[in-house]
């Protein structure tokens, strides 16, 4: 385990938030609620069916899983006495933000994704975990018609925490961004994703972030019509008077290292130090993440999702019990950081 992750799941461990996870009858997601319920991690809830989950958590102890339920909420939408007001707080929802239901909304309130979303929603929980089993297109419906997007911003996207191997200067961690989201992101949406990649540094590393809106031109030594939307990205965010520091564009050598920055970029507050890096489209950020991780050895942790009005995470279908644990310390990070 990296630095930065057992420095996360120690700053969960005294946050005391809940975490809601629908996807209880995969056994990874079983172990992930014992070791978060025997490290302090945070107070997981499961959703489904109690028979149907204890008959899965039986049959895997018997191969040996590290699975134990005892101490361990178990909600199940059939038997809630408040389902029927949950129907009602889902169709308001879908109406005011004028979304379509994919599916009868007496059957979308029963569905686990759906039910753990309105649970973070009416506050029973602080946030969830979903996506082992579910795709992300699914994970995102199911986010954005329960929580709903930050009023801060129009669109939600991701970032993945990057955390490169000590090579002698002590570990490096970067967030990049957006990696998994919007293919074609412009002006404003790059705003957004730099804003929201700012706060989820913060919030997994504790330190200031120092963002750098990357491009293959770095200040204007470049002129193509399609770096237009990053400097216009530059200009909205002084407008809006964010508070961390952000410059770009930046060629990716200027944003990471001094002695090129001090050539390139010898005026910029972010060019040789950035530790949050935005990616002027989906193909850039995700071919950007993918060679980083097998290349040069990161741990990718994500995508964790930014910009729902509460913590929803997403994980990946080929996920470990290990990264479900550790999506949970950063949702009950993040959590407390919105309570405060």
């Amino acid at each position: 385990m990296t630095e930065i992750l057992e420095q996360l799941r120690a700053r969960a461990a005294g946050a005391g938030s809940t975490v809601v996870l629908p996807e209880a009858l995969d056994t990874r997601t079983l172990q992930a609620a014992t070791q978060a319920v025997r490290t302090n991690l945070c107070h997981p809830q499961l959703v489904g069916d109690p028979d149907a989950i204890r008959g899965v958590a039986e049959e895997a102890s018997s191969n040996l899983s590290d699975i134990d339920l005892s101490g361990i909420e178990i909600l199940d939408p059939k038997a809630d006495p408040r389902i029927d007001q949950l129907e009602t707080i889902l169709d308001d929802l879908l109406q005011t933000r004028q979304m379509p239901a994919p599916a009868p909304v007496a059957e979308l309130v029963r569905d686990p994704l759906y039910y753990a979303g309105l649970q973070v929603y009416c506050g029973d929980a602080d946030g969830a975990v979903m996506g082992a089993v579910a795709t992300t297109a699914d994970t995102l419906r199911a986010a954005l018609r329960t929580v709903g997007v930050d009023p801060r911003y129009k669109v939600v996207t991701s970032c993945f925490l990057m955390s490169f191997p000590d090579k002698g200067e002590g570990e490096r961690n970067l967030v990049y961004a957006d990696c998994g989201v919007i293919p074609e992101p412009n002006a404003e949406q790059l705003a957004d994703i730099t804003m929201q990649a700012a706060d989820a540094y913060q919030t997994l590393t504790g330190d200031t972030p120092r963002v750098a809106l990357l491009a293959f031109s770095t200040l204007g030594s470049a002129k193509w019509a399609g770096l237009d939307k990053i400097r216009d990205a530059v200009r909205l965010l002084g407008e809006r008077n964010v508070t961390f520091a952000f410059d770009g564009e930046l060629q990716g050598d200027a944003a990471l290292v001094p002695e090129v920055a001090a050539r390139k970029a010898p005026d910029s507050s972010v060019a040789g130090q950035a530790n949050v890096l935005v990616f002027p489209d989906l193909n850039s950020g995700n071919i950007a993440y993918k060679l980083s991780e097998r290349l040069a050895g990161a741990r990718a942790i994500g995508p964790l999702l930014c910009g729902l009005d509460r913590p929803i995470h997403d994980l990946s279908r080929g996920c470990s019990a290990e990264d479900i644990v550790d999506t949970m310390a950063i949702t009950a990070l993040e959590a407390a950081r919105r309570r405060t």
